[in-house]
């Protein structure tokens, strides 16, 4: 028993000197990146870790007072010697302490009497101690969608056409397809994708099929009733629609095919909208003279820029779990990356790190011009959202107006039934409906040509 209870007191030990040296680490590194002034947190974080290092100092010296006392025979007495005489005192009384740090895990100790309670308040309070710490100051942010659930649209595909996609992969094709995919970090892959661009291409053929043996038999009419039988002979109609068993696969599976490309270029612009501010804190970061790794990593917790850190998390894994060294990744990383000017900084910072240039001075005349055409771009947008408002001005405006005058003086002198055999009244409600569909055109396509904020 006692042999048992020695072994569980030695192993907790063992933890609690774990953490302590994690969370001392973790001091130290928040204490040296103070002086340097790169530290952006606040006085909180290390009043936290002093506690946390307080009350596992405190458990450590409670158990390792409970080894002598464990060692000894059981009960018998404890001899301290000392220079005068020699002192014979009975054991401390011992109890068992049982406690479950998480669901899976139950932890047995063995302690004096007397330090039960000071045990159990200092469990307590590294216990939420360390949880308040990791829900304000977690190394590690959880990032929504990193752990993707399985697609059962994507296992169906799979099913029927995987081993085609694989035979057109093994031959070459689709290569530009495959780039685009990591460019918008798809959690497809290339065979994948291709399985599921067949399966619809199919799903759209039969779809297509069914709506032409329908409307073979049924006309179709936007008056009650709206669906009655063909008044048409069969092969008439069959001839008048059998076009979309074969232009709608076709739409869908270029739609599917086209989809990489458009979402890359879009995800492009919005990095090349963040870069110049990208590219300012890295320059203050650099500035603290931190591992270039150490950059990349500061963004990415920061999580302030949505689509940069794509690119900036490939990095990282490049490096944490491939191995790779800095300069090998970011030029891996800028030739799969969706923006051209993200690539050109990474390939300069590649660069400068191999020849060992200053990182701060390139980093900082890079956000200069990054700015400058920042600035350039925001006033070629100012000039078209002008030019946007003149025509709207034109058109959706000044022209329903003075047609609508037109139709209120002829109707007011009677000449005439209306345009087009359509009354006055009607064309009137077609107007204002013209006018409300020029605005949402109007909106969408300044919604389009608006660059991200």
């Amino acid at each position: 028993m006692y042999f048992d209870a020695l072994k569980n007191n030695i192993k907790q030990m063992k933890e609690i000197a774990r953490e302590l040296y994690i969370f001392s680490n973790q001091f130290d590194y928040i204490n040296s990146i103070e002086v340097k002034g790169a530290y952006v947190g606040d006085n909180q974080e290390k009043v936290l870790l002093i506690n946390i290092l307080n009350s596992l100092t405190n458990q450590l010296k409670i158990l390792n007072d409970s080894i002598p006392q464990l060692i000894a025979d059981a009960g018998s007495p404890v001899v301290s010697k000392s220079n005068e005489s020699k002192q014979i005192t009975r054991p401390v009384p011992l109890t068992t302490v049982q406690y479950a740090p998480n669901e899976k895990e139950k932890i047995s100790i063995v302690i004096s009497e007397d330090d039960k309670k000071e045990f159990l308040k200092n469990l307590s309070m590294s216990n939420l101690t360390i949880s308040e710490l990791k829900k304000k100051y977690t190394v590690q942010k959880p990032i929504v969608g990193a752990i993707r659930k399985s697609n059962r649209y994507a296992k169906v595909s799979n099913m029927f056409f995987k081993n085609i996609s694989n035979n057109f992969i093994e031959n070459g094709y689709f290569g530009n397809l495959n780039r685009h995919l990591r460019k918008i970090n798809s959690g497809f892959v290339l065979g994948t994708y291709l399985s599921m661009i067949f399966f619809t291409v199919l799903l759209t053929f039969i779809a297509g099929f069914l709506l032409v043996s329908f409307l073979m038999f049924f006309d179709v009419s936007l008056v009650f009733p709206f669906i009655s039988f063909a008044e048409t002979g069969v092969l008439s109609k069959f001839l008048t629609y059998f076009w979309i068993i074969f232009v709608a696969p076709f739409v869908a599976g270029f739609l599917f095919y086209y989809y990489p490309m458009t979402e890359s270029k879009n995800v492009g612009n919005r990095i090349d909208q963040e870069l110049p501010f990208v590219t300012i804190h890295m320059s203050v970061i650099a500035s603290s003279g931190v591992n270039p790794v150490n950059i990349f990593d500061i963004i990415v917790k920061g999580g302030e820029y949505r689509y940069s850190n794509i690119v900036f998390k490939k990095i990282l894994n490049l490096i944490n779990f491939h191995g790779e060294d800095i300069v090998t990744a970011l030029r891996k990383a800028a030739i799969s990356s969706p923006s051209y000017r993200l690539g050109e900084l990474l390939n300069g910072l590649s660069a400068t790190i191999k020849s060992g240039g200053d990182l701060h001075r390139f980093l900082n005349k890079h956000a200069e011009n990054m700015l400058f055409d920042y600035k350039l771009e925001r006033e070629r947008y100012t000039r078209i959202s002008e030019t946007f408002m003149d025509v709207y001005i034109s058109v959706a405006i000044a022209a329903p107006l003075i047609f609508l005058m037109i139709f209120i003086i002829i109707g007011s002198t009677g000449l005439g039934g209306g345009i087009f055999d359509l009354g006055f009244g009607l064309l009137t409600i077609l107007l204002i409906l013209t006018i409300v569909f020029l605005n949402l055109i109007f909106l969408l396509v300044l919604k389009l040509k608006q660059p991200p904020m």
